[in-house]
């Protein structure tokens, strides 16, 4: 029942997510209409910069006047949209429509002609047929797609609307280059680069329209400045209302601060200009409204901004430009920049002082022409011409640079891995392996994941960095019928030849909104649980693998994300079932059929060694949202301390775990030996809290450590005498293959997996039960662990790597 309301709340009062089960209806219904063309520019918060000025081409060349124009509005913005085109006298078959709605879901799935100068949202997928212009919004200086590190999942739609696009227009090599290493296009991008001037650019060589303008404000013989800031708030009010207070302080200065000859005109975030009453000012006005940005723009003797990329735009006047950075350390501190910002050609003011000094002469400066040059080298007086001729009469220009995206894909195989969550477990560190081992220039690896189950873990795709990823972000576009099939299939397991035609309907169409005009040579579902990617790789036209890690047969009690209709139609219609240790067949025996036994092949885990012992060296840090029963500096020195045993576990806090046991039975075994420790390091895992009150509150023992989210568990497990495995089952946990390669004693319960390794004679095998690993704890100060077998981890790997690239044919 709280799913149905949470659905019915989300159907009545969320917008994006109603215009889903619209736009799933209108996609299988509409066709494609050759004369209707969309303009949409920063989700519809307004229409200005190039999707304007090719807006402004279109309306006013008769050539393109059969085109039936629609201008995409927010519903905050509407009427001032609408307000804004009669003052330009661009009503003419031109019609404003609200983004989410019924007619612009429409409008999506069969405009022939999209343009857009951010992006249209996750569920828009693109026909066959429509052509999608995509101009974004400025040359870079802050960090973009990948190079965000603390949002480096957040790219998907993003990357997802670049890929589907026809045209992406770039306003110079430098923005080019940025583009396609950062939203990692290279390999598989299909449409055109056009590298061209910025179609908002042209009016800057527009003299007849700066003039005009400044004789309707009556600003002839003043010097105009235009104030345009980087907005800093942030989503919480006490945020926003310290940046308002603090911008009201500083304009109250310049304004007392300007001469009667000089006007300041300021253009803010609509957040700070809704708040901030210009009536209390004499020299400093609202950037007024009636006119487009850069047109107004064009006027000024002198830009003045701090970290916006609009300096790239109003370089072509050549004019002034003052960057006031009276924040520059704190607002740099964690934010990348492509550029050294100390080494930009302007003037800079680091107080109001030495901005009103740099106000008062325009003339005072260095022209910046190698600036020009390198950033400004395209723009011209007609690029918006240029680019519509080319575009859409198929007419070249030498102003344009036009480059086939296909011309950076380097024709090696693509293969596709889904990574999971990226949690902090046995599978992460296993891919984490694979990517540590494997030849990454011999084929495409290219990483997949859900946008939002990363989030918790996201800095973790920073190990992959020479790795390209596609986040996946959005939710399925499906009609309300289709949700309901798709409720009856993985909530009540219902599984007629109807539900399975309509959910491998839902995934193919799922399949095209995710990677748009991508091809996969091999898909493979490395977690081996999640329930939507079995479905979404089966519509793959690729060679289908997947991974099997545990004992399923458990598994599917305790997992969320598993689903048996779903791992069985994944075992029928997959190429090749890896199991990642030996006699793992009899473990999935429900859920494969006979026929499909040749399909089973086996691929140890392979191990990052040199990471481990690496890691294992490391300084023993707690992440910032690591929680732990003590300190680090006490838990440090019960490390140093040579006097003392300390036995570690590394597993979430799951009930398969078996930690309770572990913990009461280290308690029996601390009662007669007071000189030793226990510590617990998991991640996720329900119950954590149980856990930790079994440890601090039941048994009181201050021997049990217990740590909550660590990134780094190697630097404790290096210093600590043996690692201690208590699950009722598992696979092959890699944290066994962590301690051995880091030359630690290993106790585990007798269970399948771990006793088919480790009775090589890498470790020591007690009964499963509390009983045993009490012996356990027993026969390692008794000394019966000294004489085990060292793991080889080098030539274990040789054959893992071996076994790997054995799936590839």
């Amino acid at each position: 029942m709280t799913n149905m309301r949470r659905g019915l709340k989300k159907l009545l009062f969320n917008r994006s997510f109603r215009a889903t089960l619209i736009y799933a209806k209108k996609y299988n219904k509409s066709k494609i209409n050759e004369k209707e063309i969309l303009f949409q520019a920063f989700d519809g918060s307004s229409i200005t910069g190039n999707v304007y000025y090719i807006l402004k081409e279109i309306y006013e060349n008769k050539d393109y006047r059969q085109l039936k124009k629609y201008v995409v509005a927010s519903p905050k913005n509407k009427s001032s949209i609408k307000k804004y085109l009669k003052i330009k006298r661009m009503t003419h078959n031109v019609q404003v429509v609200v983004i989410h709605s019924r007619k612009y879901c429409k409008l999506l799935s069969r405009a022939k002609y999209l343009v857009n100068n951010a992006t249209f949202p996750s569920y828009y997928i693109k026909k066959e047929g429509q052509i999608y212009i995509n101009t974004w919004h400025g040359t870079p200086l802050k960090a973009m797609g990948r190079k965000i590190k603390s949002a480096p999942n957040e790219l998907g739609n993003t990357q997802r609307n670049f890929l589907m696009a026809d045209y992406l227009i770039y306003q110079n090599e430098f923005m080019f280059d940025v583009f396609r290493e950062d939203y990692m296009l290279n390999n598989f991008y299909k449409g055109e680069y056009l590298i061209s001037g910025y179609p908002r650019n042209d009016i800057f060589y527009n003299n007849v329209s700066r003039e005009k303008i400044r004789k309707e404000l009556d600003v002839q013989d003043k010097k105009v400045f235009i104030y345009m800031p980087t907005w800093r708030g942030i989503l919480i009010n006490k945020g926003n209302l310290a940046q308002y207070h603090y911008l009201m302080y500083l304009l109250l200065q310049i304004d007392a601060s300007l001469k009667e000859d000089m006007v300041l005109y300021v253009k803010l975030h609509n957040y700070a200009d809704s708040q901030i009453d210009f009536e209390v000012f004499k020299h400093i006005k609202r950037f007024p409204k009636e006119y487009e940005t850069y047109e107004f723009l064009n006027i000024a003797d002198g830009l003045i901004t701090d970290y916006s990329s609009v300096f790239f735009d109003y370089a072509n006047t050549g004019k002034k430009i003052i960057l006031f950075a009276y924040d520059k350390e704190q607002y740099l501190a964690d934010r990348g920049m492509y550029i050294n910002y100390d080494e930009l050609p302007f003037s800079v003011a680091l107080s109001v002082e030495d901005l009103i000094k740099e106000m008062e002469d325009t003339k005072d400066y260095e022209p910046y022409t190698n600036f020009q040059n390198q950033f400004c080298n395209y723009d011209h007086q007609a690029s918006t011409k240029h680019i519509c001729n080319y575009i859409f009469k198929g007419i070249k220009s030498d102003k344009i640079k036009i480059i086939p995206g296909s011309k950076y894909a380097n024709n090696k195989e693509n293969v596709l891995i889904f990574a999971g969550a990226l949690l902090k477990n046995g599978i992460t560190t296993a891919l984490k392996g694979v990517f540590a081992n494997i030849d990454l220039t011999k084929r495409n690896y290219i990483l997949t994941f859900y946008k939002s189950k990363v989030e918790r873990n996201k800095n973790t795709i920073n190990f992959f960095q020479n790795t390209d990823y596609i986040p996946m972000q959005g939710i399925k576009v499906l009609t309300l019928w289709e949700k309901i099939v798709n409720r009856l299939y993985y909530k009540y397991n219902i599984n007629t030849e109807y539900v399975k035609k309509t959910i491998d309907k839902i995934y193919k169409r799922e399949m095209e909104r995710l990677f748009p005009n991508l091809h996969f040579d091999y898909v493979i579902h490395f977690s081996g649980y999640e329930k939507d990617i079995m479905h979404l790789f089966k519509e793959m036209d690729a060679k289908k693998i997947i991974f099997t890690h545990s004992v399923l047969s458990k598994e599917e009690k305790t997992r969320s994300n598993f689903h048996r209709n779903s791992l069985i139609e994944a075992y029928k219609s997959f190429n090749k079932i890896v199991l990642v240790r030996e006699n793992m067949e009899e473990s999935i025996q429900d859920y494969l059929h006979n026929k499909d036994k040749h399909k089973l092949c086996l691929v140890h885990n392979l191990n990052d060694i040199e990471g481990i012992i690496a890691n294992g060296n490391k300084t023993i840090e707690f992440d910032h949202d690591t929680y732990s029963n003590i300190e680090l500096s006490q838990l440090k020195k019960i490390l140093n301390d040579k006097t003392s045993h300390k036995f570690i576990n590394i597993a979430r806090f799951s009930p398969e775990k078996g930690l309770d046991r572990l913990i009461r039975a280290f308690d029996k075994f601390q009662a007669q030996n007071h000189n030793n420790y226990l510590i617990i390091i998991g991640g996720h895992g329900i119950l954590f809290q149980e856990t930790l009150d079994l440890v601090t509150k039941e048994l009181k023992n201050d021997h049990i450590i217990v740590i909550r989210s660590l990134k780094n568990p190697c630097a404790i497990l290096s210093k600590c005498d043996c690692f201690v495995l208590s699950s009722y089952y598992e696979g092959l946990p890699m944290t066994i293959m962590e301690a051995l390669i880091l030359d630690k004693k290993v106790i585990s319960t007798d269970i399948e997996g771990p006793r088919e390794f480790l009775s090589q004679g890498y470790g020591y095998l007690v009964e499963n039960s509390e009983t045993g690993l009490v012996e356990g704890f027993n026969d390692f100060k008794n000394g019966k662990l000294e004489n085990l077998k060292k793991f080889d981890a080098t030539e274990f790997n040789q054959k893992a790597l071996a076994e790997f690239e054995e799936i590839f044919k």
